[in-house]
């Protein structure tokens, strides 16, 4: 079974990953670039995201041929994004860098995406501005990044780092953030820090649970996560953030996947087959 919209674009989609991979094949092994239409690519790439989102709307956890689906149209959003040029603005650039990672996540891409950020020059995210819209997301996208690429210790050292320094910053740049704007604006502004403020704290409830497996003494971590990404959902759809929405959806599919994909769980699993297999016995 494919979705809808996979199978709307099944030629453009098979036309664009060859020339995704044509792309790939110079630069890596030639160290050349080469003619792509990069337009296609781009559509492409966007309407398997989309088909991406779609799925992970309809919650099929049990539903195994959807399931592969959803893997497949987000293993070839990442591969067309991959090759796609970035923007020039930090945060948008980060935004970009953030989605494609969490698609590959999703596609069963999760060593690509991190090899990919490790190699990829990241860009100079604001995450000191005295500007606090700016320096919030700046943060967030950082520590989301730095949670996937996974490199070593210091990348979890340093999201639970950023986040205390967000927090310890808070008080002094918000008052002021929030004091230069004034009705519908003040008030959008202020619904928006309330979404970012629970993605940050969801990506500190994951940096714990890499270290100990559990949080709090509390091993519901999908439970966890799920309640402040249900938070942002929540601010999104009050205040139609039309770029915040489709981010937050790919980061809690993004973040689940992690937890089943990490040593914890499969640890876990294992111990529990082993005690049931042993009680039978």
């Amino acid at each position: 079974m494919n979705h809808w919209l996979s199978d709307s674009i099944a030629e453009s989609r098979a036309k664009a990953l060859k020339q995704a991979e044509r792309v790939l094949i110079y630069r890596e092994l030639l160290n050349q670039t080469t003619d792509v239409d990069l337009g296609l690519i781009q559509r492409t790439a966007e309407a398997l995201e989309m088909a991406t989102l779609d799925l992970i709307l309809e919650r099929f956890e049990e539903d195994e041929e959807k399931s592969r689906t959803l893997k497949a149209c987000a293993n070839d959003a990442f591969r067309l994004c991959r090759i796609l040029p970035r923007s020039a603005d930090p945060i948008t650039n980060g935004i970009q860098l953030l989605r494609m990672s969490a698609l590959a996540v999703l596609g069963d891409m999760g060593s690509d995406a991190a090899r990919l950020l490790r190699e990829t020059d990241w860009p100079q995210l604001p995450v000191e501005s005295s500007d606090w819209h700016d320096r919030t997301w700046a943060v967030i996208l950082e520590v989301w990044l730095r949670l996937i690429r996974q490199h070593d210790w210091t990348d979890r050292d340093a999201v639970l780092e950023s986040i205390a320094e967000l927090r310890d910053a808070q008080q002094e740049f918000e008052e002021q953030h929030l004091k230069g704007k004034s009705g519908t604006a003040a008030k959008f502004a202020a619904i928006e820090l309330i979404g970012l403020y629970h993605l940050a704290k969801a990506a500190e409830i994951f940096a714990y649970f890499i270290t100990d497996g559990m949080v709090g003494g509390n091993y519901q971590i999908h439970q966890l996560l799920e309640a402040h990404f249900d938070r942002v959902l929540d601010v999104c759809k009050t205040a139609q953030m039309l770029e915040l929405e489709p981010l937050t959806r790919l980061l809690s599919a993004c973040a689940s996947q992690m937890v089943e994909n990490s040593v914890w769980t499969v640890t876990r699993a294992v111990n529990s087959r082993v005690t049931q297999f042993v009680i039978t016995a």
